[in-house]
């Protein structure tokens, strides 16, 4: 996507719109977007320079502007050394803002309303890896309210959730993973996908932290435990 192009959040997006908003709101960050809409891609140092804000401060409101999907970062390589640029998804941004919804996360507090639909969230995983075959690759509102028996408004907040909030489901499926393969020692991705009932792109998002985390390796499709970690936890 470029600069031309204009990012649509949906009205399934909830959480997605009250970050942006809330963007809006915070001076520092409003003018790392301002400075990106006016050029090429920045490194952090180089916004550093341009605010004279320190490095630490500016990768901070550069991680909420990732997170709300504003900002995008490409890696590039110079002389050995990885260096990154930060530049705009695109100038034009167009917000579907549900009042009913924002509202109520008001109300009851960011916190509490993320909480609840965490808890739901991990229900929906347990039911489906139970009961319903397996947890698939792109979560569909309409599904999620047949099998949690709920409606279709609550179904869509949970839906926002898992995909603003991935890390929820991945690190439950790592830790049950890690457990597989403790056991097991060495398994290919359709092996575990299967084992743990979840499509294999969930395994593959679950490896990856466990690699991250010097837990297991990946290679050409299959998954091992280093021994020297039998006994680690995530």
């Amino acid at each position: 996507m470029n600069s031309e192009e204009i990012t649509v959040i949906p009205e399934d997006r909830q959480l997605v719109v009250r970050r942006i908003i809330d963007v809006l709101n915070s001076g520092p960050k409003l003018e790392i977007l301002k400075i990106l809409s006016e050029g090429k891609p920045l490194t952090a140092s180089e916004l550093s320079e341009k605010l004279k804000v320190k490095i630490s401060t500016v990768l901070s409101h550069l991680d909420d502007l990732i997170n709300t999907g504003l900002v995008k970062v490409e890696t590039t390589s110079v002389g050995g050394r990885a260096i990154k640029k930060y530049g705009l998804v695109s100038n034009k941004v167009v917000l579907t803002i549900d009042i009913r919804t924002l509202t109520h996360i008001e109300e009851i507090g960011v916190e509490e309303y993320e909480k609840e639909l965490e808890h739901l969230a991990l229900q929906y995983l347990k039911a489906k890896r139970e009961r319903k075959g397996e947890l698939p690759l792109t979560i569909k509102v309409r599904d999620v309210a047949k099998t949690l028996n709920i409606d279709i408004e609550k179904a869509i907040g949970i839906v926002d959730y898992i995909n603003t909030h991935p890390e929820v489901i991945v690190d439950n499926i790592s830790y049950d993973l890690l457990e597989i393969l403790r056991e097991n020692k060495v398994a290919t991705i359709r092996e575990l996908a299967d084992k743990l009932k979840v499509h294999p792109y969930w395994v593959v998002m679950a490896a990856r932290k466990l690699i991250s985390q010097g837990l297991i390796v990946f290679e050409e499709n299959i998954v091992k435990v280093l021994s020297k970690n039998q006994d680690a936890t995530i």
